[in-house]
């Protein structure tokens, strides 16, 4: 009967310890999960704006290097301006 309750108390130590690792290891992978989901979230969101400006420098290509082309491009990449242009800037 004694090695009876001991093979019994084994067993029981055994199930115990395999539902405790079962439980820590769903409660690792669930958070894992989680933050998969919002680093997938953070790149689709890099992603849509990357593709946003590959759409942008696409049509600037496209685009005809007419005079307003020109001085648009100046302005923007280079602070170039018109001599009888007064420029104000805005901290903000």
């Amino acid at each position: 009967m004694q090695k009876s309750t001991r093979l019994n108390f084994f067993i029981k130590l055994t199930i115990l310890v395999v539902i405790c690792f079962c439980v820590v290891n769903i409660i690792r992978l669930r958070t894992e999960y989680h933050t998969l989901k919002d680093r997938e979230a953070t790149l689709l969101l890099e992603k849509e704006k990357f593709e946003e400006e590959i759409e942008r420098l696409r049509q600037d290509l496209a685009h005809d290097m007419d005079e307003e082309y020109i001085m648009r491009i100046a302005r923007e990449k280079l602070n170039y301006y018109l001599p009888d242009e007064i420029v104000f800037y805005n901290d903000r």
